[in-house]
């Protein structure tokens, strides 16, 4: 009992440092060995069979069999020729009951639409291994993400309680001037108020806290107790839009499968053979005969008419444009919001830096309130509101800064960054 006692109480100081250990880098490494990347990883591995099925279809295939037969009357074991029948006292090929053992084998030399499947596979192969990295940026996006808006909710809820410290700071001089007759007792009640407001708010944050952490859970099977820091190393690199690299390669995929429902129509060449050994007793003198026959052949089949190949043309050619309206529609769509987020992350910067500046402006204004409150030169009112746009000027620009790591994280995913080498 002492022994689990000790593994138990072991285990959860490792848990514990652990967590407090994790950074931005060990949450973003976490990500790759979750149940989502395996998923991924399977799905590109079935593509990989997909290519191989079409290779398998184009490779010859060999059967052994075993057989006995039974007929109702006498069957040759084997093609007779006519001068075979010519010796009467000789046993023929005949007989109601053949065993029979051999082996047979097809091949398709030539089947044009096979080696087109074959490609259409290896695009969606491609495909695959393409929406498994964007997958994985994708759930890193949401890590960072995440995170940030972790960091917003923490300073935030700290700009709440250093103003609920600084309401109740105010309250004791109040309390005393309240006590002297100096003031109203209602001017208590207003603090209160405004202090329990806060209260709610803070267990509000608590609250969406609490979701964020599940989903930085949910995406590396971490639990955090607090946010962690993140800073930016480089630019994210711009080029082509990598969100779109899928979705083209399964186009590409989809018109190499019109030119395959196509080439149903063409010719094909296929090899078959087979060899087989018979045994059996002859029907007109019971001796034993053992026999074997074998034919190898090369055939071209010719499609002269099927109704469901045009079918097929049709609806191959369905799934084509389908895609490519899917596709025309994220580029339009991916590149006006790359564009979007570029001018924001911008613009976002430059907020930070009046948001930083508005900060000093109401800690320096708020002095001035206190001092005014306590001279009775303004009301309760007015000096709550000097408080509240303090914190909500905190409250800015703990938000603008979540929502620039909220666009890189976009941005990232746009253009196929790997965050590990954005953040650090």
């Amino acid at each position: 009992m002492k022994n689990n006692t000790l593994k138990m109480g072991i285990s959860l100081l490792l848990a514990g440092h652990f967590v407090h250990a994790a950074n931005i880098t060990t949450l973003l490494d976490a990500v790759k060995h979750r149940p989502q990347s395996t998923l991924d990883a399977l799905e590109v591995q079935r593509g990989a069979l997909g290519e191989r099925k079409i290779s398998d279809k184009l490779m010859p295939k060999f059967d052994a069999f075993v057989g006995y037969e039974v007929y109702n009357r006498p069957s040759n074991l084997r093609p007779v020729l006519p001068t075979e029948m010519q010796n009467q006292n000789a046993a023929f090929p005949f007989s109601k009951n053949i065993s029979r053992l051999g082996a047979q084998f097809s091949w398709p030399v030539f089947v044009k639409s096979l080696y087109t499947l074959k490609e259409k596979a290896s695009l969606m192969h491609l495909a695959a291994k393409d929406k498994k990295r964007l997958n994985l940026i994708q759930r890193e996006a949401g890590v960072v993400g995440a995170v940030a808006y972790l960091h917003y909710m923490e300073s935030l809820k700290g700009a709440l309680l250093a103003k609920e410290r600084s309401i109740l700071a105010t309250r004791k001089k109040i309390a005393l001037m309240v006590k002297e007759g100096r003031t109203a007792q209602s001017a208590l009640l207003t603090l209160d108020t405004h202090i329990n407001a806060l209260k709610i708010n803070i267990i509000d944050i608590d609250r969406q806290k609490n979701t964020l952490f599940a989903k930085v859970e949910t995406l590396t099977g971490i639990a955090l107790r607090h946010s962690v820091p993140m800073h930016q190393k480089r630019p994210i690199k711009k080029g082509k839009i990598f969100a779109l690299f899928p979705l083209e390669k399964k186009l590409q995929a989809n018109k190499k499968g019109i030119k395959a429902a196509k080439e149903g129509y063409y010719p094909t060449l296929v090899m078959k053979g087979n060899y087989t050994y018979s045994h059996a007793d002859a029907y007109n003198n019971d001796d034993t005969i053992n026999t074997e026959y074998g034919m190898i052949g090369l055939y071209v089949n010719i499609p002269l008419y099927d109704s469901s190949k045009s079918t097929a043309v049709e609806e191959a050619k369905l799934n084509y444009y389908k895609e490519k309206s899917l596709v025309d529609d994220t580029r339009d769509t991916l590149s006006v919001k790359a564009k979007e987020l570029s001018r924001e992350i911008t613009l976002l910067k430059r907020s930070v830096k009046l948001a930083k500046k508005n900060i000093k402006d109401q800690k320096a204004l708020l002095k001035v309130a206190k001092v005014s409150l306590e001279n009775e030169v303004i009301t309760q009112e007015e000096y709550l509101r000097y408080e509240d746009a303090l914190a909500n000027a905190k409250a800015n620009l703990y938000k603008i800064d979540a929502q620039k790591w909220q666009d890189i994280a976009q941005l990232a995913v746009i253009y196929g960054n790997d965050l590990k080498g954005i953040v650090k």
